[in-house]
């Protein structure tokens, strides 16, 4: 094309040219994800979203169930992600905080403050779920920390036009992030330390009692206790009583 002349026909053909390159490039890459979907990526993200919403409808359980103070309610909801989901997630935690405390930080619980008002409660906390899930789908997708063999970088900033991801992303903001080049695995600093923020929470009664969760001995036996089939378990027996409360609630 740079001996043709330059006239409308070579913007046309130009233009042309670019598209169906990339249209090209987006047809390999579709083409990869769908083969990941089809080899197990489909069942992997179903399984993160099924998490993100075991913890929000135990989040709602225990709101309504208990009439005690947001700092118990948030000691039980830690105790349940290691005792029932054997796991542990901080920026969730952070979201879950804010419903609990009904603080308003964010879109998302300000939706899920009026669950018992909506006619399909379980649509609304899955689609809660997926936005609560999206951040870590987008912090995947910016690093390449995957092994000693390939590089490694990490894009900082994230655009997104979801209110409720951009409140959620807001909400649980990042200080620093730490990305060794021998575990390649990131450590997240919040911009006020773990157990400062727990410890005013809970209330200096209740946090010796949570201190263990956070160590080596626990943090291997949530991983040895894990069980995507026991987490769905647990989900499907939660939605189950979520439903009878926000029953009981309408009365």
């Amino acid at each position: 094309m740079i001996r043709e002349p330059l006239d409308a026909n070579w913007g046309i053909r130009y233009r042309t040219s670019c598209r169906e390159a990339a249209e090209a490039a987006a047809d390999q890459l579709l083409a990869g994800f769908y083969r990941d979907l089809e080899s197990g990526l489909a069942d992997a993200i179903d399984s993160q979203v099924d998490l993100m919403e075991a913890v929000l409808v135990r989040t709602k359980i225990i709101e309504l169930a208990s009439g005690k103070s947001p700092g118990h309610k948030l000691e039980e909801l830690v105790r349940f992600m290691h005792d029932d989901l054997s796991t542990f997630m901080l920026r969730e935690l952070l979201v879950c905080d804010d419903i609990l405390s009904r603080g308003g930080r964010c879109q998302l619980s300000d939706k899920l403050n009026a669950l018992q008002n909506q006619a399909e409660p379980l649509a609304l906390l899955r689609n809660a779920a997926w936005d609560l899930a999206m951040p870590r789908f987008m912090g995947d997708m910016t690093n390449t920390l995957s092994g000693p063999e390939q590089s490694a970088f990490y894009v900082p900033n994230l655009i997104t036009f979801d209110r409720d991801v951009v409140d959620i992303l807001n909400l649980t903001a990042l200080r620093a992030i730490a990305l060794p080049r021998t575990s390649h695995e990131a450590f997240p600093f919040f911009d006020e330390p773990l157990h400062e923020w727990l410890g005013e929470r809970v209330g200096d009664r209740r946090m010796p009692g949570l201190v263990p969760l956070f160590g080596e001995a626990a943090f291997d036996a949530r991983a040895r206790r894990r069980s995507r089939s026991h987490m769905r378990d647990v989900l499907r027996e939660d939605r189950r009583r979520l439903l009878s409360l926000l029953a009981q609630a309408k009365r």
